[in-house]
């Protein structure tokens, strides 16, 4: 009877051990989907918008969670941009009056058209133009679907923002300007 309770036991083990693998192996599935889902899914549901820090030197990412084709991304994108930031340590970049007027997306380049606004009740300097600019520039350029940005004003060209930035030309994302680059 003896030999019978020890492999009674041992069965027992056995299957308590394979309980165990079953377990261990189903809890790392789900932790994996868990990892996949939230770095997929979930991120492909925030935006990411740069405002300059609190002393005008450099953009920061700030990243905010949005509604899944709640409405038009790019005009979104923009929206968020002039509302500003929600952390207190950054600064907003665009002037409260302007608006997104259209845009045009055609072989990686996105014209934006912005109503006058944007030039006329700018804060001004070199610094500021930069910041300005390179928070649309980066945000728009950092969507796989777009390399460069076109700054147009009331559907013209312009040479300037606030007279130290060219614009004539479209323009790519700048790391330099981002803070921790």
């Amino acid at each position: 009877m003896t030999a019978e309770k020890k492999k009674l036991k041992v069965d027992q083990k056995r299957k308590l051990l394979l309980i165990l693998r079953i377990t261990v192996l189903l809890g790392a599935v789900i932790y994996l989907i868990f990892l996949v889902y939230t770095n997929y899914f979930i991120s492909e549901n925030k935006l990411v918008l740069y405002f300059s820090t609190n002393d005008a030197n450099y953009l920061v990412v700030e990243k905010r969670a949005i509604e899944p084709e709640v409405e038009d991304y790019y005009l979104k994108l923009f929206r968020e941009l002039k509302t500003g930031p929600k952390n207190k340590e950054l600064k907003k970049t665009i002037p409260k009056e302007t608006e997104l007027l259209d845009y045009n997306l055609k072989n990686k380049t996105i014209t934006l058209n912005f109503n006058l606004a944007l030039k006329n009740n700018h804060w001004g300097g070199s610094t500021g133009e930069l910041l300005t600019v390179y928070s649309i520039v980066n945000t728009y350029t950092q969507l796989d679907e777009i390399e460069y940005v076109k700054i147009l004003l009331e559907g013209q060209a312009v040479e300037t923002l606030v007279g130290h930035l060219d614009l004539s030309q479209a323009l790519m994302y700048n790391q330099k300007l981002t803070k921790g680059s």
